[in-house]
């Protein structure tokens, strides 16, 4: 898909240059590092999406985006800036993440839920009560993007997952981000739920010029909602380019070691995925 004139001028979100990361002590990292020398960059207003089989290094990539790990090695740019002289806070100013887990341990509301995602706008030692009619007005209007306005006086515990999805992704836009990190949005959930979310997602993309970073098992709906596509193999780059690039047979039969059939997508002309029987 062609870049949009809007996003052409604006600085990558984020480069990374040779980055490597293992779990572990520094001096014993290297001999199984979760990411290899991995080189990338996101351009302002794309919608990448991160392939991989378990445990190739997807996860751990958005982490390091996120800085919520330091790589061994390597160095990661936010906006031309190096990470390191950004605090965690001015990252989540620009910056949303949503991780794979969004179970939540307390029974807040929707309303009090998404209204989190204001709080790194905030001096850190205020208490209860903060918000401002600012901050209820965005939050508001991210709960109307998702839509789950309605549901603001139920219980995240007492909704369904898919509106529970939509009201954790509702929290990262209240953040007002540049960039939303997404790992795995559409994991347990049904068909119709899978779809919903990807359709805001690139909603949100087209109208916003959002950058979007998102890790998916599923390779159908990637190749169908995404500009770009980088494909993992046991913490390496196999292959990066447009889903026509990524999505072929000798590139996933070598990172995934099964037989697959790729044809395309009678609708949108875009690479599909099937299993040979």
């Amino acid at each position: 898909m062609s870049e949009r004139p809007e996003t052409l001028k604006r600085q990558p979100p984020f480069v990374m240059d040779a980055v490597t990361f293992g779990f572990g002590r520094k001096e014993t990292a290297a001999q199984a590092p979760a990411l290899k020398n991995v080189s990338l960059t996101i351009a302002a207003g794309e919608v990448l999406g991160i392939l991989g089989p378990n445990g190739s290094g997807k996860s751990t990539l958005l982490k390091i985006l996120m800085r919520i790990l330091i790589p061994q090695r390597g160095k990661v740019e936010l906006f031309g800036q190096p990470h390191a002289v950004f605090s965690q806070s001015e990252i989540s100013r620009r910056v949303a993440f949503v991780p794979q887990e969004t179970q939540q341990a307390f029974p807040f509301t929707i309303n009090e839920m998404v209204l989190m995602g204001r709080y790194p706008h905030h001096n850190r030692t205020w208490g209860l009560g903060w918000e401002s009619s600012q901050d209820c007005a965005v939050a508001m209007q991210a709960m109307n993007d998702l839509g789950v306005s309605h549901l603001g006086a139920r219980l995240i515990t007492n909704v369904s997952g898919g509106e529970r999805q939509r009201a954790v992704i509702a929290r990262a836009l209240a953040q007002e981000p540049e960039v939303l990190l997404l790992d795995e949005p559409t994991a347990f959930l049904d068909l119709h739920h899978q779809l919903e979310i990807a359709r805001i997602i690139r909603r949100l993309n087209r109208e916003r010029g959002l950058t979007v970073v998102l890790v998916s098992h599923d390779l159908n709906l990637a190749s169908q909602y995404c500009d770009r596509l980088l494909l993992l193999r046991e913490g390496e780059i196999a292959t990066m380019g447009s889903p026509a690039e990524v999505i072929a047979v000798e590139s996933l039969e070598r990172v995934y070691g099964c037989s697959v059939l790729v044809d395309r997508h009678p609708q949108s002309g875009m690479p599909r995925v099937t299993l040979p029987v």
